[in-house]
């Protein structure tokens, strides 16, 4: 009888531990170069944005339609046709296995639109290089650099932490009402 329940815990202790290491070493999903469909509604625009992700409860950018009132532009930055290309390339292709950390902090989306109303949102925290797409279907691991370097060419604010983009947002709308 003990012995059936100390090889239980052991079972079960060992559970885990097995999903980990399943999970951990894994191939990517999909493989290395596997392009995705992805947004699959058809949009004519797509802008770029920043936000402080702290001023609400919320860190997804879209709310019920609403975006996060973190905002740092709420116009944000229009994409030029080229720029859309690229940032659907960096995250529809998988790319192969990449360091990332749970923090899950996100500054950047990028909302798809079709005649001025939000179809997809893709939410990116450069800080662990963690992301989101809603909805979803993207690759589990992307082109990070690429939408680094776009984040950059949009001047969109890169720093680190969130004091950081806090302090940006409030910097930007101080200089806005003035």
């Amino acid at each position: 009888m003990n012995l059936r329940l100390v090889l239980s815990c052991l079972v079960l202790a060992a559970l885990p531990s097995c999903q980990y290491h399943v999970r951990k070493f894994a191939g990517e999903n999909p493989p290395a170069g596997t392009v995705v469909q992805w947004p699959q509604a058809k949009f004519d625009s797509v802008r770029a944005f920043c936000y402080d992700y702290t001023a609400e409860k919320s860190r997804s950018f879209l709310n019920n339609g609403r975006i996060h009132v973190g905002v740092m532009d709420p116009g944000g930055v229009e994409l030029a046709p080229s720029q859309v290309e690229r940032l659907v390339t960096a995250i529809t292709v998988s790319q192969p296995r990449s360091a990332r950390t749970p923090c899950y902090a996100p500054h950047h989306a990028f909302v798809f639109y079709s005649q001025g109303k939000p179809v997809a949102v893709f939410e990116m925290c450069f800080g662990c290089n963690q992301f989101q797409g809603h909805p979803g279907g993207l690759p589990e691991y992307i082109d990070t650099q690429a939408l680094w370097s776009l984040c950059k060419e949009l001047n969109l604010p890169l720093g680190k932490g969130n004091e950081f983009y806090t302090n940006v947002v409030r910097e930007y709308r101080k200089a806005a009402t003035r």
